[in-house]
Order: C-alpha cells, then structure tokens, then sequence
C-alpha cells in the first residue's frame, strides 16, 4: 500500500483523467482537484478525444475502470502518441482499504473523492452513484470500506420495462425535467412508469439509509453523484453534497497520491 512521504507538496499537474463506465466514458482535465465541465463520449469513440493536445501540454493520461479492452485500448493511443499513462486499480491505490478482488474501482475512486470533499470528516460517508448502474458505497472517517448495494439504473429500468412487455412503451429519461412532483396517481402510462422509476430510486436511497444507520449505529454523510444525480436531488433533499464529477476526482487524487511516494 502506498503511504505518503513527510514534506512532499501536493502537485498543481493538470492530468486528464479518464472514468471507463458501463456504457460510455467519461473524461476531463483536472488540475489540483479542480474540474470545470464534463465530458462523455461512447466506448466506439475514443479516437474524439483531444489526443493531440494531451500530447503537446505533455499531459499524462489517468484511467479508473472496470473494461480490460477499454484500458488497453487507450494505453495503445497514449503509447502511439508517447504520452505518460497511468492505470489506477485496487492494488496502486492506498486510500480505501479492506476492499474485495471485484470491487469496482469507479466506487473506489468516488469514495476517495467523498472523503477529500469532507477533511474533517469525524463519521461514516455514502456515496450514491446513479449511472447505468446505482450503486451504494460506503467508509469511515479512517477509508476503511465498508460494503455498499448494486441496482438497476434509471434508464436500465425504463428499457427494460417496454423491452420485456408487449404493451408498454418505452419512456425517455428526459422527460423527468419536466416532473416537479412524484405523483402515486399518474393519469397516464407514460407518467405511471416514470414516476414508478423514480420513486423507486428514491425508496431505495431511504431504506437503504435506514438499514445501514442501524448496522452501523451512525449517522453518514450522504453524498449524491453519476449522470442522474440531479433527478434524485429534485425528490430527496436529505443530502450533504451532490458532485457529479466525484469519480474523476477521486481519480486525480489517485494520482496526486502516487506522486507523492515516488
């Protein structure tokens, strides 16, 4: 495990960092844990990203992700264009601990920047990750992990609904912007399924919540991050920080750790 040098200084090294989803990726430069926007693209299109500007800012290349061909593929970009890559996995991070060989390193990464976001953090932390997946994930104060939950996301719900029925229709996760209100009476089937979706995301956050306050006889702070994050803020407001660059953070902080022991 890593551990930090006395007296090293944190870099200002702008990197970009790379988060491998399930069903795209998500990229930025960051520099000292700073990110100002967002940016997504499809598996098929790693050849968009700015490969030649990462290049000439001689900028390293930092990837988290759970897709050996997604990893390899971009470590193949970055040594055509000669450019410093970096894998960041369970075994060359030391900030969580008492983690598990299948552990998603994305869940990792958002747990590491949770606890960079709260520096005198004196209680356990959840992060809530709404991507293709929703996850939960948790750790004390000190990074030891301490379990989480996996569930379907939202769009993976709505596909699956009017793919596995003949009557049902398929319903587009943009139209929530326009949902100022859970409503249990939806008067149409549309409604009904959309709202169904998104009460039941934010069932799962409370109960959740409610069973992990009594295992662990603590109250957390809750953090709020992924895609559709912002659909849960709208219906539950019990949360200390929503971040939707969480992941990438905690990427570069990965990094930064790794600086400070070579």
């Amino acid at each position: 495990m890593l551990r930090p040098q006395k007296g090293k200084q944190m870099t200002n090294e702008t990197i970009l960092a790379i988060d491998v989803g399930n069903s795209s990726i998500h990229w930025n430069f960051i520099t000292s844990g700073e990110i100002k926007n967002y940016n997504r693209n499809k598996h098929t299109e790693l050849s968009l990203l700015p490969w030649k500007a990462v290049k000439d800012s001689n900028c390293p290349v930092v990837i988290a992700g759970m897709l050996p061909h997604m990893t390899g593929a971009v470590q193949s970009i970055t040594t055509e264009y000669g450019i410093k890559f970096i894998e960041i996995n369970l075994t060359n991070q030391g900030k969580i601990k008492n983690t598990y060989p299948t552990l998603g390193i994305d869940r990792v990464c958002n747990l590491i920047g949770a606890l960079e976001s709260f520096k005198n953090l004196n209680t356990t932390l959840i992060v809530f990750d709404f991507g293709s997946a929703t996850t939960a994930s948790s750790c004390d104060k000190h990074g030891n992990f301490l379990g989480g939950t996996i569930r379907t996301g939202f769009e993976v719900e709505l596909k699956a609904i009017s793919s596995k029925t003949l009557s049902l229709p398929h319903v587009e996760l943009a139209r929530e912007e326009k949902v100022l209100k859970l409503n249990p009476l939806s008067k149409t089937t549309e409604d009904a399924i959309l709202h169904g979706v998104i009460i039941g995301q934010v069932a799962f956050v409370e109960y959740h919540l409610n069973l992990f306050k009594q295992e662990t006889k603590t109250e957390p702070k809750i953090i709020l991050t992924g895609g559709n994050s912002s659909i849960i803020a709208k219906f539950y407001k019990e949360y200390d920080l929503i971040d939707p660059y969480l992941t990438l953070k905690g990427i570069y902080y990965c990094y930064e750790e790794s600086l400070m022991h070579a």
